[in-house]
């Protein structure tokens, strides 16, 4: 059924667990093998390359499902993929030799003089990332999600298995970047390899006027990606800058969002379409009434995800990153508490109506919310600061968005989302998750099975009991989504 937004959410959903499974365990090996400073180090690259390709990719990732699916003959593809991977393999690079000549500038920002030994991994992991997000996009407008399910579990399950072996054979750090960075290589050149053979075209060659036309179509995009990535790393950039570069390594895993939110995402990307032709068709009530019945839907699910990460935090980041990041364990709740927020794109209707520039405006606003809060709190209340600002300034844009929707389509504000339902779902959790809790302290079943173990029990039963509690609403909602 084309229509049936609930069943192809739950098949994209399915398709991005698999990737998440195995990138989370790469990032588990890594915290448990390798030493603070070490991974540390690594998440300060990481973040550095992360923002120079924000800035040097220019919204132009987002350009091929725009320009490859509308071109009507072979030629005109040939002629846009030639361009696009030419322009983008001399833009990564460049982008890579800017990174070697900032490189003592980045050490001198983060006080650690390590980076500068990695320059090999600042050259090269621009290319590496644009390419292969360049990959995702050509291969999805293709219809080729097979083939890019096969590449992303070959690629994970690569690394995966280096991180093994480096444990095994006790190599050090640099030993293990330097294998990293060979088999990125690697899997990069496939990907031209591929392009060309589902093209049929040599990936050589610029065409000036079509750089123009995607250069004006990108640049928006690539500004909001600029300040959308500024927004999620301010909080890491202080703490790389307030702190050492151990207390990065254990704020960088306690700030990490646990992938619930594919949830959200899901239902989202097959949720829009719908949303566009029931505004487009002015059906502003049947637009909201299916918005609404998503975001609760979404919200029953993400709901019990953040309450329970929050009551059980010490064993799921012992379980994931080892115990040497527990001192992270209230950064950690913090940002589980964040998951509430994304349990819908908040922006949805003034994307579907063309409002592109509010939303831009809005990811401003936030970033500099953000900075402001960032610094004050931490005045106040040290690094946990940075974490509730996060919360303060993404709640506050979200709900400034819900408020602008209900303005544009004329609904009462309190009409814009089912707030009785989603309240009704906050209060069963809350309950829940504080009779969990009380549940934990009493009966201590640590001593025979381990705190993990333990856990997974307890969250077992919570899950149930919440399952039987909700199973009605559930049902029907799902029903709604699928009608």
């Amino acid at each position: 059924m084309n229509n049936s937004i609930g069943k192809e959410a739950l098949k994209l959903t399915i398709m991005k667990i698999v990737t998440l499974i195995i990138g989370m365990l790469s990032t588990m090996l890594l915290s448990h093998f390798r030493s603070l400073g070490e991974y540390g180090t690594y998440s300060q690259i990481v973040m550095v390359v992360t923002l120079a390709i924000s800035i040097f990719a220019m919204g132009f990732p987002n350009s091929i499902n725009y320009f490859l699916a509308s071109a009507d003959t072979k030629g005109e593809k040939a002629k846009f993929l030639s361009t696009y991977f030419t322009f983008n393999t001399i833009v990564s690079f460049a982008a890579g030799i800017i990174l070697i000549i900032a490189a003592p500038l980045i050490s001198m920002y983060f006080n650690n003089t390590l980076i500068t030994n990695f320059i090999f991994v600042l050259f090269l992991l621009p290319w590496i990332n644009i390419i292969n997000s360049s990959f995702d996009n050509f291969l999805i407008v293709e219809k080729r999600t097979s083939l890019l399910m096969t590449y992303r579990v070959i690629r994970g399950t690569v690394t995966l298995l280096l991180i093994i072996i480096a444990y095994e054979f006790k190599w050090d750090f640099m030993l293990y970047m330097k294998w990293f960075i060979y088999s990125e290589v690697i899997f990069t050149i496939i990907i031209y390899l591929i392009v060309t053979k589902q093209s049929n075209t040599k990936l050589i060659g610029i065409d000036y006027s079509l750089i123009k036309k995607i250069l004006v179509f990108s640049l928006p995009l690539g500004l909001s990606a600029i300040v959308g990535t500024l927004n999620i790393q301010a909080d890491k950039l202080m703490v790389g800058y307030f702190y050492d570069t151990k207390t990065l390594a254990i704020y960088t895993n306690a700030a990490n969002e646990m992938p619930v939110t594919i949830i959200s995402a899901s239902i989202t990307a097959v949720l829009m379409p719908q949303m566009v032709r029931l505004l487009k068709s002015k059906k502003e009530n049947n637009a909201i009434s299916l918005w609404g019945s998503a975001t609760y839907l979404s919200y029953i699910f993400i709901c019990f995800f953040s309450t329970s990460l929050i009551v059980f935090a010490p064993q799921v980041m012992s379980f994931l990153y080892s115990n040497k990041y527990l001192p992270g364990v209230q950064v950690f709740r913090i940002y589980s508490l964040l998951l509430l927020l994304r349990t819908t794109y908040f922006g949805m209707v003034l994307n579907c109506l063309g409002e592109t520039k509010f939303i831009f405006y809005s990811s401003i606003l936030t970033l500099a919310l953000n900075v402001v809060l960032n610094l004050t709190l931490h005045y106040f209340i040290g690094i946990n600061g940075f974490a509730i600002a996060s919360i303060i300034s993404i709640g506050f844009v979200n709900m400034l968005q819900l408020r602008i929707t209900s303005n544009k389509l004329n609904v009462r504000f309190k009409s814009i989302m089912p707030w009785r339902k989603l309240l009704n779902v906050s209060i069963v959790n809350l309950l829940l998750g504080i009779l969990f809790y009380f549940i934990i302290k009493k009966i201590d079943l640590d001593y025979f099975v381990g705190n993990i173990i333990e856990a997974m029990i307890f969250g077992a039963i919570w899950l149930l009991l919440y399952l039987f509690l909700l199973h009605k609403p559930i049902k029907e909602t799902w029903n709604i989504l699928n009608s």
